[in-house]
């Protein structure tokens, strides 16, 4: 069974310069917001983080005061079993259900499970789906 759960991610919009990621995790962690999920990029001349962390409100306020943008998305976190194949069953759920998915990403530590945040256009079905 795949424990899934709605969660608020942090969209964090900052300038596309070297040592960016050290400056956005690092302000994290010298106020003491643990990460928990994490995805990063450059697009057009900007470095953008989707972040999920265990004080989002403490986290938002640290990033602002460095002059980010930061806006709030939800998400669904889904928490699978790390083998062959989970990702493609989630994938199909949705599917199945007529669910867009905007966005996914996740990881795995390699310890037998793996985490994947999905952005959809219906999160509440999202959860009924998975659940």
């Amino acid at each position: 069974m795949h424990r899934v759960e709605e969660a608020s991610e942090l969209h964090v919009i900052t300038p596309d310069e070297p040592g960016i990621l050290g400056k956005v995790l690092g302000t994290m962690a010298n106020a003491g917001v643990n990460l928990k999920a994490l995805c990063a990029y450059s697009q057009e001349g900007r470095g953008h983080f989707l972040l999920i962390t265990a004080d989002n409100k403490k986290a938002e306020k640290c990033l602002k005061a460095l002059g980010y943008k930061v806006k709030t998305n939800k998400v669904v976190t889904v928490e699978i079993g790390d083998r062959i194949g989970a990702g493609a069953e989630i994938g199909a759920l949705l599917g199945n259900a007529v669910i867009d998915i905007q966005y996914c990403y996740g990881t795995s530590a390699g310890v037998g499970r793996a985490l994947l945040v999905i952005k959809t256009n219906s999160p509440k079905k999202t959860l009924t789906t998975l659940k």
